[in-house]
């Protein structure tokens, strides 16, 4: 109980529960599990689709391998699974459009998160999973108003923000947290690694 206690105290915003397993991957898969489990509680069990982001990694479950955007990691395993979507992966360098700033690069990946939301019924979808700087994915940070934008997208449609924090926590951005780097305000955040 006074590890959870001191884990919370660290939370870069209000938590109120810690909840302990043996790896990120099953914090990730807990955290999944959580987000059903809330939307059911909530009277919307139809809410069960995940969106990750395409080359988003969270870990070597099941479901996390699932909603993770790693075609590699998907192959020969029937994955992912069916209720696992994947959106655009927020990689300025590689990915914007000839003369497009950062902040109209954010977003269109906003829009297309939306567009995503949309297309699937937002009836339909129970939480977006997200690392504040995507690790196995390239180490790739977010353009300006990246996730301002996301985030401002996911409330419009109640759709609960997961920061895996199992890489960038415990000081890895220069903060105790990334989620404190971008300014997130997560539902839910995993952590993992130094935490042991």
């Amino acid at each position: 109980i006074e590890l959870a206690e001191r884990l919370i105290s660290l939370a870069p915003v209000t938590m109120k529960r810690a909840y302990f397993v043996n790896s990120g991957s099953e914090a990730n898969d807990t955290a999944i599990k959580l987000d059903w489990y809330y939307q059911a509680a909530k009277g919307r069990p139809n809410k069960v689709k995940i969106i990750g982001r395409e080359r988003g990694y969270h870990g070597s479950t099941i479901a996390s391998v699932s909603v993770s955007g790693k075609p590699d990691m998907h192959a020969d395993f029937a994955l992912p699974l069916p209720m696992m979507r994947h959106t655009e992966y927020p990689h300025y360098y590689r990915r914007h459009e000839n003369g497009e700033s950062e902040e109209a690069c954010s977003t269109r990946m906003a829009d297309a998160l939306e567009a995503l939301i949309l297309e699937e019924g937002p009836d339909t979808v129970a939480a977006f999973f997200a690392e504040p700087v995507m690790a196995a994915g390239g180490a790739i940070v977010p353009p300006k108003t990246y996730f301002d934008k996301v985030q401002g997208v996911l409330k419009k449609y109640d759709v609960l923000f997961v920061a895996d924090e199992v890489v960038c926590g415990f000081g890895r951005t220069g903060n105790w947290w990334g989620t404190q780097t971008f300014n997130l305000q997560p539902d839910m955040i995993t952590c993992a690694k130094a935490l042991s």
